[in-house]
């Protein structure tokens, strides 16, 4: 049998942000966890973790063969923690991922030193400055830029580590081929042309209300350092600050006006003793730089707000290298062109539900509740089929909800 499947089936019994590590540490893979049996399963787990030990017992790896045939069919990697690919600062964190869903470049999430870069949805135009000048110099050393893929300062993070010629992850907090965030459809898809769009969650699995904080912990967690340019005390940004400290990682913050509450949460850090940087400079000044390149300084152990140790010794990094992955259901930037349809011989072996869709637009159909109901088919069918047209390169989405052959 596969191994991913024990692996899909662990990540199921544990859910995000679980006691992973603490469990491979003592079966050493996903594989002997699940031959143990349900003794093994009841002893580990004990009376406070019921709910793992009854989702162990209803499924075998065998019931996740079709979310791996998926994720073969439609390049979509499947990472685990025994892969040379998985992020090996993730590993370091006491609840690390079961399984990394990856659209992109898998060798660039160990390439290049990872800075965590994260802030407002809403930014002043004082933090847009910043965070593209941050994440300039961070990019011309050869730092790999990971964020969320939000609006605001997440997205020119994203944009501005790919316009210097660097590499960038996209953590999301959604499994690939929900329709989540339209308006940054396009902005995955060249983050997965670019770099990676990485998720811990099934295809298709929705946003709930406990995702971002489960892919904070991530962006964090595979960073060897997070970057702040706007947090308020209560927003998001400050979960993954939270995070950072808890995991140990080193902390930098963009201060800002003490009457603005855009930086009530980034001043806050600061007095608590994160480093207050105003540019790119800043964080460099904190890092070796061997060849013309970025490298981090150890940092000191017990402080999860430290400073780096100036007097470390340099290291070696590697840059990384392009690799083309299409893009699944999620859907693409707003285009006003009107762009011509050209037909296409469909391929063999496609489904008969993407057939049916494909027929239905190329009619002129471009809203999602019409193309359901003309289809006679599920919703959930439906967007399983449109994910299919559009990483065969059939069909993209056209805004919320609507959806365009090309």
């Amino acid at each position: 049998m596969d191994e991913r499947l024990y692996w899909l089936w662990l990540q199921h019994v544990f859910k995000p942000a679980g006691r992973v590590k603490e469990c491979i540490d003592k079966y050493t893979s996903a594989k002997a966890f699940y031959e143990g049996g349900e003794g093994e399963w009841e002893a580990f787990f004990g009376n406070k973790l019921k709910g793992a030990f009854r989702r162990a017992k209803e499924k075998s790896p065998e019931d996740f063969a079709e979310t791996l045939d998926f994720c073969l069919k439609h390049s979509v990697h499947i990472i685990t923690p025994d892969s040379e690919y998985y992020p090996k600062n993730l590993l370091t964190i006491n609840n690390y991922p079961a399984v990394l869903f990856v659209r992109g470049n898998c060798k660039c999430l160990n390439e290049g030193v990872p800075f965590g870069v994260i802030g407002s949805r809403t930014p002043s135009v004082y933090g847009e400055k910043a965070a593209r000048n941050i994440v300039k110099s961070l990019t011309l050393k050869g730092a790999l830029i990971v964020s969320g893929g939000a609006l605001g300062i997440d997205s020119i993070a994203h944009k501005s580590a790919m316009e210097n010629g660097g590499k960038t992850v996209v953590v999301m907090g959604c499994g690939h081929g929900y329709g989540y965030l339209s308006e940054n459809s396009e902005l995955r898809k060249n983050a997965a042309n670019n770099g990676a769009v990485i998720s811990e969650y099934a295809p298709f699995s929705p946003v709930t209300p406990g995702s971002f904080p489960d892919r904070n912990r991530i962006i964090s967690g595979m960073s060897k350092a997070v970057v702040i340019i706007e947090a308020a005390d209560r927003s998001g940004t400050f979960s993954t600050a939270n995070h950072a400290k808890k995991q140990g990682r080193a902390l930098f913050v963009l201060p800002g006006d003490i009457d603005s509450g855009n930086f009530s949460g980034s001043n806050k850090l600061i007095s608590e003793g994160a480093t207050a940087v105003f540019s790119g400079d800043d964080i460099l000044k904190n890092c070796n730089l061997f060849d013309g390149r970025l490298h981090f300084k150890a940092e000191k152990s017990g402080d999860p707000f430290a400073r780096i140790d100036e007097k470390s010794q340099e290291g070696k990094t590697s840059r990384p290298k392009k690799k083309n992955k299409p893009v699944k259901k999620v859907p693409e930037e707003k285009t006003q062109e009107k762009i011509e349809i050209i037909p296409k011989n469909l391929p063999e072996g496609i489904s008969k539900n993407a057939e049916i869709v494909y027929n239905i637009m190329s009619d002129g159909i471009n809203e999602l509740d019409e193309i359901t109901r003309r289809s006679a088919l599920q919703i959930r069918h439906v967007l399983v089929a449109l994910t299919e047209l559009e990483m065969l390169g059939f069909a993209a989405s056209d805004g919320p909800n609507l959806y365009k052959i090309i």
